[in-house]
């Protein structure tokens, strides 16, 4: 079955989640594809925040339904997870973001 996160899912990120991580909403290492596995843009994003690098430039528009508020919510919570390995948390909170926004 395909990954799917819908703006319900990513709002359903709770204050506790955001405090000490998550990885409930990660997809498994099977669901992601390959171009979010070796990286893009919504990779170098997700990686960016983790670090605390300078954003790529790029404008995010939000897909329908879809809120700017909760995204960040949801990638933050699981950026701070430590269950997943590093590369894998990337390439799903990037792939996560790419469910949610275009990065143009």
């Amino acid at each position: 079955m395909p990954y799917t996160v819908t703006p319900e899912d990513m709002s359903s990120i709770t204050d506790v989640e955001l405090a000490f991580s998550t990885d409930r909403l990660l997809p498994v290492w099977e669901d992601i594809p390959p171009e979010f596995r070796t990286g893009n843009l919504y990779t170098k994003l997700a990686e960016a925040i983790f670090f605390g690098w300078d954003l790529p430039t790029c404008q995010i528009d939000m897909k329908a339904g879809f809120e700017p508020e909760a995204l960040n919510r949801t990638v933050r919570a699981h950026l701070q997870s430590f269950g997943p390995k590093h590369q894998h948390k990337i390439a799903g909170v990037g792939y996560m973001i790419a469910q949610a926004a275009v990065l143009c």
